[in-house]
């Protein structure tokens, strides 16, 4: 039997349809987002209980399953799936009341979840974050550029660290560096010699790339369009952990964005001369949720971490 489709409406008055509590949404949203039932009730500092009793209720309106149950947590079944794109908005809600009820209210207490692609970048600005405000819980993501947007589209990110080279209409950025394109090789490699090299000399050598979705990889692929050169790799990887390891272990010439890389003994970075465009790094957040507690904050600070640097 095919699912209903769940459509984000309001109900009219009167309609006779399930009246929902925030109480069963905040449960059922907690639960998602953490997990399991024990640290949904950790998070609204309610009994484990409490939390059972207000999913079984929400899912009780329902004619088919919102969770599936395992020894170690729950996921979501398809139609709940469906269900949590539309609750997981009542969390904006909510927070939208808190900030009207307290707008001087630091975000203390809370979690902000970061998709993060750019760490050596952002790593710091977070760390500076985490010391002003202590009591603010930050769960840091590390995820390709591809997948930050879908987090931050889907809200499973309140803020995404990576380069948005492309505007979305509905996401809001704010650059914050920028870098380009360069060349990683082993120290005695014949072209570690040169200044500079040249997209037509490192393509003759075997090439490391980077998964779809790294916005390194992106960069890359744009290069050799641009210059319509083939560039074909046997070596693909995950992280630039892995490439920088896949070049000190002789399997090629790798890529990376100039400030995604800590300096090496055995690694020399070699600027690429056709690699003239600067890749810009952004806070990337939804635009509807610009004025959110904690996730406002954190762009203000990020902005006067960027005035000192200039």
């Amino acid at each position: 039997m095919p699912l209903p489709p769940v459509e984000e409406t309001s109900l009219p008055e009167g309609s006779g349809l399930p009246d929902y509590s925030l109480k069963e949404i905040r449960a059922f949203n907690a639960t998602v987002q953490h997990g399991n039932f024990t640290r949904a009730a950790e998070a609204l500092q309610v009994s484990q209980p409490a939390i059972t009793a207000q999913i079984h209720k929400l899912e009780s309106r329902f004619e088919y399953p919102l969770l599936e149950r395992f020894s170690r947590g729950v996921r979501l079944t398809e139609f709940g799936q469906q269900l949590y794109k539309i609750t997981c908005q009542f969390q904006d809600l909510d927070s939208a009341l808190d900030l009207l009820c307290h707008p001087d209210r630091e975000p203390g207490g809370m979690t902000l979840r970061i998709a993060n692609a750019s760490s050596l970048i952002f790593m710091p600005v977070l760390a500076g974050f985490s010391r002003e405000y202590p009591s603010t819980r930050l769960k840091i993501n590390s995820a390709t550029t591809t997948e930050c947007i879908q987090q931050l589209l889907a809200r499973e990110a309140d803020i995404g660290l990576f380069p948005l080279r492309e505007p979305n209409p509905a996401l809001s950025r704010l650059t914050f560096a920028s870098h380009r394109l360069i060349a990683l090789l082993k120290s005695d490699h014949p072209l570690a010699a040169l200044p500079e090299l040249s997209i037509t000399d490192i393509v003759r050598e075997p090439l490391i790339f980077y998964k779809p979705g790294a916005c390194t990889q992106q960069v890359i692929d744009t290069l050799l369009d641009i210059h319509q050169i083939q560039g074909r790799s046997n070596i693909i990887v995950d992280s630039r952990l892995d490439v920088t390891e896949a070049v000190r272990h002789n399997l090629g010439i790798g890529f990376a964005l100039a400030r995604d890389i800590r300096p090496e003994p055995e690694i020399v970075m070699r600027p690429i001369m056709e690699a003239t465009e600067d890749v810009d790094e952004h806070i990337v957040w939804l635009k509807h949720r610009s004025t959110l507690p904690g996730l406002r904050t954190f762009i203000q600070y990020a902005l006067e971490v960027k005035c000192r640097e200039l």
